[in-house]
């Protein structure tokens, strides 16, 4: 089959033959089989030919998706599927990646993991079931998480999360400890370390607003509960009421029994 006219496009060149047919190909592709015109082509060589170029443009749409952010194979098949490129050609352009060093799932976990520990302040368990989900290797991203996040990372970070979200809430120390811990196992941590960091941070820290809190809480409560009560059935609602915002029975009771009522 003979090649009638080679066309330069603005990206690619259209390559007329004989029988009116006609496809497209990049220039890398004219210098690596020597395509100029009135060449003759066998069936076997056409099929060759396009082959590469398919392969070619699989890739060249993989680069320009990778300079936009690291990326694993997993990211890069469903990208080239969304453009209706064949699985077999999906293979290839990620094989031609990997040689060339634009795509290593191991470089990818060892970044995501710094990132997601550092910067997103998420705990290994979160890391792990998010990289999982991307098709990642389960023993390189456990190695990686080993490595970075290490116990004493861990006690340093969530010591100044604990002490950053203690400080603005304007709550019980039990309802404080209960919605930080909540939050923390939410984002990957386990209980254990999170209980060893409360431990150490209590050592550290005097709650000195705990007085004024109680005074707040019993405030509201008494604003809500006069009104309906009084004598015994009023002090019993409002320690009911300080009880259910966290605070101790004998440290609700005390305090209801001190005011004057």
């Amino acid at each position: 089959m003979q090649v009638t006219n080679i066309t330069k496009l603005k990206v690619k060149y259209k390559i007329d033959l004989e029988n009116g047919k006609h496809f497209y190909v990049s220039e890398d592709t004219i210098i690596k089989y020597g395509l100029i015109k009135k060449i003759d082509l066998t069936r076997e060589q056409l099929k060759e030919i396009i082959a590469h170029e398919s392969i070619e443009s699989a890739y060249s749409k993989a680069v320009h998706y990778l300079q936009f952010g690291l990326r694993t194979k997993q990211d890069i098949r469903e990208y080239l599927q969304k453009k209706e490129i064949a699985n077999n050609v999906i293979d290839e352009a990620i094989e031609k990646l990997i040689e060339i060093g634009y795509l290593n799932d191991n470089h990818y976990v060892e970044a995501a993991v710094t990132d997601y520990f550092n910067l997103n302040l998420k705990g290994p368990y979160w890391i792990q079931r998010k990289l999982l989900e991307k098709g990642l290797d389960k023993d390189v991203i456990e190695e990686n998480i080993a490595k970075i996040c290490t116990e004493e990372a861990m006690i340093e970070m969530l010591y100044k999360i604990i002490e950053r979200e203690y400080k603005v809430r304007r709550e019980t120390k039990n309802k404080k400890v209960q919605k930080i811990t909540q939050k923390l196992y939410t984002n990957g941590f386990t209980s254990d370390i999170i209980r060893k960091v409360f431990d150490i941070f209590f050592e550290d820290y005097e709650d000195e607003n705990e007085d004024e809190i109680l005074d707040e809480h019993f405030r509201r409560a008494y604003q809500s509960y006069s009104r309906r009560y009084e004598g015994y059935a009023l002090k019993q609602k409002l320690i009911e009421k300080l009880i259910r915002d966290g605070f101790s029975y004998y440290t609700a009771k005390d305090y209801v029994e001190k005011q004057d009522l």
